[in-house]
């Protein structure tokens, strides 16, 4: 059955129950994770009604017009599109970020690295500079930000179409008087010290792209996923700037793929930084690596941060 015969079929059925059962149906044929939630949210969105107010309406009579506008929503599901770009909005760190295929789609597992950084960022009324290298959406900053009204912070992205939607974030949390975008390559443009700097670089191997998820492949920005023949470009790239742009007593924050924190520690530490600690992720795997500047390390001893290994 092609798709637009398919979306046809789904719209026959007239209560919102019965919709969103046959849409699961068709969802499970794709293969996703958790077809039924997502069927939930489609016919709901479409609806205009929250979670919580779908599961009480399971009566509720469709329109056509409800229907047409339930169908596009479900068309560009089947043609793998992702559900954050369908509803524009992906929440983290329980804040719901604007979301377009200008950038990456915020991941849970980049939390991590602001749980991380607010161990060791101070609570008090003490400044703090902040750097996001690659910001994408500013998810890590401006979650940073929201947290510890004392930092402010610069997020930077080669892309001018994610920088500017960073920025809409900004506005979006009211977060706008304390941080600034811009475009350019890395830490480039930036002349200033920092005393934190995040950085969640592309990572994946050129050649794993086009085998990776459609959600992914397909909509998600090549220039945010892929980090050259062995994932560690851009790595490479990083280090040596993080020496310009790291305050003497400062944390680097960065995220890396699988397989990839043993390589990342042995190039970062070339550049003069020893890892301070090291985050894993919900699945255990090392997702977050804590750098900071030799003579730091001296001051005090590398830290465990809740599932944290610390390093030798």
């Amino acid at each position: 059955m092609n798709k637009t015969k398919l979306v046809a079929k789904l719209m026959s059925f007239s209560k919102l129950s019965e919709l969103i059962d046959r849409v699961s149906v068709s969802l499970t044929k794709l293969d996703l994770e958790n077809p039924r939630q997502e069927a939930r949210l489609l016919v709901g969105g479409g609806l205009g009604l929250t979670p919580n107010q779908t599961l009480q309406n399971q009566k509720r009579e469709i329109t056509v017009e409800e229907s047409t506008r339930i169908s596009r929503l479900i068309k560009r599901r089947v043609q793998r599109e992702p559900m954050a770009h369908i509803f524009g909005v992906r929440e983290f760190w329980s804040l719901e970020f604007e979301v377009g295929p200008e950038c990456l789609i915020p991941r849970p597992d980049s939390e991590c690295l602001v749980e991380a950084a607010l161990e060791f960022l101070p609570t008090d009324e003490s400044r703090v500079d902040v750097l996001d290298l690659g910001t994408g959406s500013g998810c890590l900053l401006l979650s940073t930000l929201n947290e510890r009204v004392n930092a402010t912070g610069i997020g930077l992205d080669i892309s001018y179409e994610a920088a500017a939607l960073a920025r809409r974030n900004a506005y979006r949390f009211n977060l706008h008087d304390r941080s600034h975008f811009v475009v350019g390559n890395w830490g480039a443009a930036v002349k200033r010290s920092f005393d934190l700097i995040y950085c969640n670089p592309p990572y994946i191997r050129t050649c794993d792209i086009p085998g990776l998820m459609p959600e992914v492949s397909v909509y998600e920005p090549h220039l945010a996923l892929d980090g050259g023949d062995d994932g560690l470009s851009r790595y490479r790239e990083i280090g040596p700037e993080l020496t310009r742009l790291l305050a003497p007593n400062g944390k680097v924050c960065v995220e890396v793929g699988l397989g990839q924190s043993g390589p990342v520690k042995r190039l970062f530490g070339q550049c003069g930084l020893n890892l301070w600690a090291e985050r894993r992720d919900l699945g255990g795997i090392p997702r977050c690596l804590v750098f900071a500047f030799r003579n730091a390390m001296r001051n005090g001893s590398k830290k465990r941060l809740g599932k944290v290994v610390s390093s030798r």
